[in-house]
């Protein structure tokens, strides 16, 4: 089996693309963190086939730094980077990012002397890693469920922990996750089975009419996580459409009943939901909340800025990305070049990866695309103008607003963040929106 050196700090892509490298290329993936580690390893392994490593992790030309070992070493190991390194671009394959797995096993497979087809054929692992929150909001599964225990260095042992017909709760799982476990593992001939079983148990649950506010606001939350993951891996397929369907629908279901905002904070905090969905739930309620006191408002202005807000973020790998409201914070950030590149792209990404989805009209794709205040979707406008669509201030203005209030080191206070919002976007039709969440809400 041949060898591949990844270098890949997003610790989900490494995941993903280790695994359908293995699977579809048959080579056999060592991660490094940066140059001098991956340099050290070829030291001792001149015969590695392939190095795949980001341009720059943090401030190191870590690609620059790999290909001059290579050549002065005159080894014939291939180099391929995730990247723009317009140093290199005239000898090594540079891809740009995004980079989606299906385009890197492809050029994996040329650069190891794998013909695409014989790449395709392979066989896949007995076993596929699948999250522990794919098993919140199911009580059985269609197949065993297996843990995976590391036996020595390059051997694990998978060791059944649910039977097919065992009944448990979310209880019982997160006693896994409480030890450290973060995915189970599933037999590859039923990874598809089991995500269409999972998928049609949480929309049968979003579309129950019983469903009690908490129970909805954690159900929603998990499946906003599912989707997510799942149009970061292969993009959107007929399920992820009709789970994000159901939970969109569920958002505004929930908003629209919304309880007072410091009880809804709570039970967002206290259940530990990921930042990605406080920050979608929030955001979709302040814009309900505005659009409530415009003499405009329809209800589907509140389902397209749900829509939105649902999949603003989707292309964001990490919660510090999420974070970034103003170019400032994009510069003060620990996050590496690449992914303040990625925070920069990420309306006009998002919009890119809608062009699957059926239900993304052009009204939807032109408020995604300027919600965060530019006409092309790249870059943050700190004080965005007025040629943006009155949906898109909107948006605007409600996420800085909820970006402010999840931030535990800035205010948390109606009355003293509207007052940063005001000196922000200084425009007369935003200092309107900012004079709607003055008044009282619930």
């Amino acid at each position: 089996m041949s060898q591949t050196i990844l270098i890949e700090t997003n610790e989900d892509l490494q995941k993903i693309y280790s695994l359908n490298l293995n699977t579809f290329v048959g080579t056999d993936v060592i991660h490094r963190s940066n140059a001098d580690d991956a340099i050290a390893l070829l030291k001792i392994l001149p015969q590695v086939g392939l190095v795949i490593t980001q341009s720059k992790v943090g401030a190191e030309d870590t690609a620059v730094n790999i290909h001059k070992f290579i050549k002065s070493e005159g080894l014939a190991t291939n180099l391929i980077i995730l990247g723009e390194s317009s140093s290199l671009a005239s000898e090594v394959l540079c891809l740009q990012q995004p980079v989606s797995w299906e385009v890197l096993i492809k050029q994996a497979a040329q650069h190891l002397g794998v013909s695409l087809q014989d790449a395709m054929n392979k066989v896949k692992p007995d076993f596929l890693p699948v999250g522990v929150f794919y098993f919140y909001d199911i009580t059985k599964t269609p197949c065993d469920v297996y843990i995976r225990i590391k036996k020595s260095p390059n051997e694990y042992q998978y060791v059944k922990r649910i039977h097919s017909k065992d009944i448990f709760d979310k209880t019982d799982i997160k006693k896994y996750e409480d030890q450290g476990l973060k995915e189970f593992f599933i037999p590859k001939d039923y990874v598809q089975y089991f995500t269409t079983f999972v998928t049609n148990n949480l929309v049968q649950k979003l579309e129950r009419e019983d469903l009690g506010m908490e129970e909805r606001i954690l159900t929603t939350a998990n499946a906003h996580e599912i989707v997510r993951e799942s149009i970061q891996s292969i993009g959107f397929d007929e399920a992820s459409v009709e789970l994000s369907d159901a939970s969109i629908n569920s958002m505004v279901r929930s908003v629209k009943d919304s309880p007072q905002v410091g009880e809804l904070l709570k039970m967002l905090f206290s259940n530990k939901i990921a930042y990605a969905y406080q920050h979608c739930h929030l955001l979709a309620l302040m814009c309900h909340y505005v659009l409530s006191k415009q003499s405009w408002y329809k209800p589907e202005h509140l389902e397209t800025l749900s829509f939105v807000s649902f999949f603003s973020d989707v292309t964001l790998k990490s919660s510090l990305q999420m974070q970034v409201s103003t170019m400032l914070d994009l510069s003060e950030s620990n996050l590496t070049d690449e992914e303040k590149r990625q925070v920069m792209t990420h309306a006009k990404d998002a919009v890119a990866l809608l062009e699957n989805h059926p239900d993304a009209n052009d009204y939807i794709k032109t408020v995604l695309l300027q919600s965060h205040g530019k006409l092309d979707g790249v870059g943050i406008e700190d004080n965005p103008g007025e040629d943006l669509h009155p949906l898109s201030k909107v948006f605007v203005v409600a996420d800085a607003f909820v970006k402010i209030l999840l931030n535990p080191s800035l205010p948390s206070t109606k009355k003293d963040i509207l007052p940063i919002l005001a000196t922000r976007f200084t425009n007369p039709s935003y200092q309107k929106i900012i004079k709607a969440l003055e008044q009282k809400f619930q």
